[in-house]
């Protein structure tokens, strides 16, 4: 515990442990995304490496992104470089809002086992599903190969052809410190 003395000599003090207090506070309320960065596609002329490229099945859609939804909620999906697809109640919806994101330096992606979803302190990619429920970026592993996704609890969906698939077969997508990567 710490004690700060308020008197006069010390005002300027308090008043620079308050604003850092605040930010400290807003940047903990922000979640922990400091681990990579969101690029707009309007930023981006051509995909390259770095950002997150987790798709294999040929359709030109392997990069996990976050679609902007609203001005403050983003939610996973696939794109490639023009567009973006997402699925909701079996439908497959188009976007040209989105970002690709790719780790910052001394952080890399990688794809998450575990039986319950990450934490954000553990690197996961949230998001809002069109719904407002909260949706985890992910990789469906299907018949036809991967496909960048989003997953709930307990199953994740993608966008193959126009028509979303389900599967239980998935990875969460995670951003660590390099140093803990297991590659």
């Amino acid at each position: 515990h710490y004690f700060i003395q308020s008197n006069l000599s010390d005002m300027a003090t308090m008043r620079t442990f308050s604003t850092l207090l605040l930010l400290t506070v807003a940047l903990m309320a922000s979640g922990f995304a400091e681990n990579y960065q969101k690029i707009s596609v309007s930023d981006v002329t051509k995909p390259s490496d770095g950002l997150l490229k987790v798709g294999t099945i040929g359709d030109g859609f392997d990069y996990l992104v976050l679609m902007v939804l609203s001005s403050d909620d983003l939610f996973p999906g696939k794109g490639n470089g023009s567009e973006a697809h997402h699925t909701f109640d079996g439908d497959a919806i188009t976007y040209t809002d989105y970002y690709f994101l790719q780790p910052n330096q001394g952080y890399t992606f990688e794809l998450w086992e575990g039986s319950s979803p990450p934490t954000e302190e553990e690197g996961a990619i949230l998001g809002i599903d069109s719904d407002g429920s909260e949706r985890w970026g992910a990789v469906c592993h299907t018949a036809n190969g991967d496909v960048p996704g989003k997953a709930r609890e307990d199953r994740a969906c993608c966008d193959i052809e126009d028509t979303e698939v389900c599967v239980d077969e998935y990875s969460y997508v995670v951003v660590v410190p390099a140093s803990a990567s297991s590659d």
